[in-house]
């Protein structure tokens, strides 16, 4: 019984991750309403997300607060130059799409142009809020990595994105469900798109990852060690049954040499 609830066991784990991730959307919720300051929530939910998947133990609203003032003056930024720059994007394809009486339809092919920079915008968004929560740096040099690393990880950009319009589209085909998406989106799924999102961007950053081990102690892990680990984790049972097998191999084509050794040592005597 002890052992079932036992914060070292799989299922309590994943159950606590549950909580937390329920946890930390009410904090990003609560310290988004005044709109203006999503930049920091968003790097604080960020945080709290890659941490999870890291493997750490950690309270949530404690980790949650702590990136959320440590952020908040480059991630209010950025959040507003998004806003800013994607208001302005987005007036300027209202104008070019529905109000062909202000603007002439000769100039229709400028909105490839906007659908470009939109897109790049949209890059800015997904890797810029993360970058801040992982790593100190500039908020001119956050913006070009997360363009560079948008190119640079191109399947990890696509799975970003599809995570992050997934509600869009079921809404698309299915606008009944508009109330209960809206529901899910408010008390669970921002958190739990940014969990999905820090599962391919904690590969993509190159973050460490913690592994629990039997007696409780935590080892220090990253993306290229896992294999190694993998290997290092066999039993004792199994090496030493590995290592019979390779005895047992050898005495095997030590048979096998002999044998061809003494025929061909008999076929020289017939020869002569």
């Amino acid at each position: 019984m002890n052992e079932l609830f036992n914060s070292k066991n799989p299922a309590m784990r994943f159950l606590a991750n549950i909580f937390n991730i329920f946890w930390v959307n009410l904090l990003f919720l609560f310290t988004s309403l005044p709109i203006i300051t999503i930049g920091p929530s968003l790097c604080a939910l960020y945080k709290v997300c890659l941490k999870i998947v890291s493997g750490e133990e950690f309270l949530v609203y404690k980790e949650y607060f702590k990136e959320f003032k440590a952020s908040f003056k480059k991630g209010l930024l950025l959040w507003l130059i998004v806003l800013g720059v994607g208001a302005f994007l987005g007036f300027d394809l209202y104008l070019i799409i529905w109000r062909t009486d202000i603007v002439s339809e000769r100039f229709s092919f400028v909105k490839y142009a906007v659908f470009v920079l939109i897109f790049l915008l949209a890059q800015v968004f997904l890797y810029g809020f993360p970058l801040l929560a992982s790593f100190e740096n500039s908020l001119k040099n956050t913006i070009k990595n997360s363009l560079l690393l948008s190119i640079q990880k191109i399947q990890t950009t696509i799975m970003l994105v599809v995570i992050w319009i997934f509600s869009l589209v079921i809404l698309h085909f299915f606008p009944d469900f508009f109330y209960g998406m809206i529901g899910f989106d408010l008390f669970f799924n921002i958190a739990l798109r940014a969990l999905l999102s820090s599962l391919f961007l904690h590969r993509a950053f190159g973050l460490k990852k913690y592994q629990t081990n039997r007696d409780g102690s935590v080892t220090e892990l990253d993306y290229d060690d896992m294999i190694e680990i993998e290997d290092e984790d066999l039993d004792d049972e199994d090496l030493e049954s590995f290592d019979e097998e390779l005895v047992d191999e050898d005495e095997e084509q030590d048979d096998v040499d002999e044998d061809e050794t003494d025929d061909s040592s008999d076929n020289k005597e017939d020869e002569e």
